[in-house]
Parts: structure tokens; sequence; C-alpha cells
């Protein structure tokens, strides 16, 4: 029966490899939006819901 220790050194595994991995930021250009756009996004021109008897409407 091997120890662990054995094991390790066997199967090369002491030695710790490192891979060193580069990420690349794509270059994005400037987007202009409009302030509806932003709104837009924001969620500020969303429909409102109502309950009015039991039914659910859009104000």
């Amino acid at each position: 029966m091997r120890t662990i220790q054995s094991e390790i050194k066997r199967h090369d595994l002491h030695q710790k490899k490192k891979v060193k991995t580069i990420y690349l930021k794509p270059n994005k250009g400037k987007e202009q939006l409009s302030k509806r756009e932003i709104e837009d996004l924001m969620g500020v021109r969303r429909d409102t819901y109502t309950r009015r008897n039991g039914a659910i409407r859009r104000k």
C-alpha cells in the first residue's frame, strides 16, 4: 500500500503548473442614447396595472 505523498510524487503532482490566460476586452464604440431610450432602459415608461372589479387592467 502506497502513501499519499508517494502517489503525488509518482504522478508528478507536487509541482503546481500555472497556466496564464489573457483576456482581451473588445473595443466598444460610444453609443449615443436619447433621453427616451435611457428612460425605457430604466423602466420609467412602463404600463401601470390596477385591479378593477377583480380584473387587472392597464391604466
